[in-house]
């Protein structure tokens, strides 16, 4: 509690479970998967609350997510947000990895959703889910491509994210640019906008 800097990253790492965690009063990205190559990680029965912005850590931390996707091939289960400055969920596509783990030979875009399922997100000051590419001005765009291809490869495949709870958020949840993804089994309610912005989509 009370971080200058986070609550948890995972950094490169694959094959970990990240549980039973309350992060409170955080500023910048509070549970953050960095560069876009950690696959196979469950995140799960996680609470975050009041997530605050920080104008000292990277460019994402002015708008910060209780929850920081580049690389969706995990699961994310049972996770809930409150009362932070902006975002719980948010999915960066990003055309090829970040730091250290940067390589032309994988798509983080591509990959597809291992498991979302039964999260919630109230009293944020932006949205409960976003889906937006940022600095790489990238779309979501899953694909069948496998690890070892980097899912570089492979066609267009349907994206689920699952159960999804938000109230009293801006707005619910918004896709600025993506394609095939299907959102399923989600409440929204009591958002001072809408409960879904999509601008692009295919």
């Amino acid at each position: 509690h009370h971080s200058n800097n986070r609550a948890c990253t995972l950094h490169d790492i694959s094959n970990t479970t990240v549980e039973y965690n309350v992060a409170y009063n955080i500023k910048g990205l509070t549970f953050f998967l960095e560069d876009g190559v950690e696959m196979y990680n469950v995140i799960q029965y996680n609470l975050a609350v009041f997530t605050r912005m920080s104008n000292s850590l990277l460019n994402p931390d002015i708008n910060p997510a209780s929850f920081w996707i580049v690389n969706p091939n995990n699961k994310f289960r049972h996770n809930s947000c409150a009362g932070g400055t902006h975002l719980c969920f948010w999915l960066r596509p990003a055309r090829v990895p970040d730091g250290p783990s940067y390589t032309q030979n994988f798509c983080p875009y591509r990959v597809p959703f291992d498991e979302f399922h039964n999260n919630t997100a109230h009293s944020m000051g932006w949205y409960g889910f976003w889906i937006f590419g940022q600095s790489n001005h990238v779309a979501y765009d899953p694909h069948t491509g496998t690890p070892e291809s980097g899912y570089c490869n492979g066609h267009r495949t349907q994206a689920r994210i699952g159960s999804f709870t938000t109230w009293n958020n801006k707005r619910g949840f918004e896709i600025v640019s993506g394609a095939n993804i299907r959102l399923e089994n989600q409440t929204h309610m009591d958002h001072d906008f809408s409960a879904f912005e999509i601008f692009t989509a295919k």
